[in-house]
């Protein structure tokens, strides 16, 4: 099901799906979802605890592979209210 919804939302990775579902890599999946995620297409969702420190590695990682760099977004101007 997450495969068919990455694959609805990215033409790239809809192309490589539909041509052989078995064929499609970690690698191009990651890159599917990077896309979407940027796109606000969709959101990742990962779950875990710091009290027993289960799944804040695999949070880390999906911080990494899939929200965006500061160099991939633009600069936020803001105001001084009283300005």
């Amino acid at each position: 099901e997450m495969l068919e919804t990455v694959a609805e939302n990215d033409e790239e990775f809809m192309e490589l799906y539909l041509e052989d579902p078995d064929s499609v890599t970690i690698d191009q999946l990651k890159a599917a979802i990077r896309r979407g995620v940027l796109a606000s297409a969709f959101t990742a969702v990962t779950c875990g605890t710091s009290f027993k420190n289960k799944g804040v590695q695999p949070l880390l990682d999906a911080i990494v592979d899939y929200l965006p760099s500061p160099l991939d977004v633009p600069a936020i101007s803001g105001f001084k209210p009283g300005d």
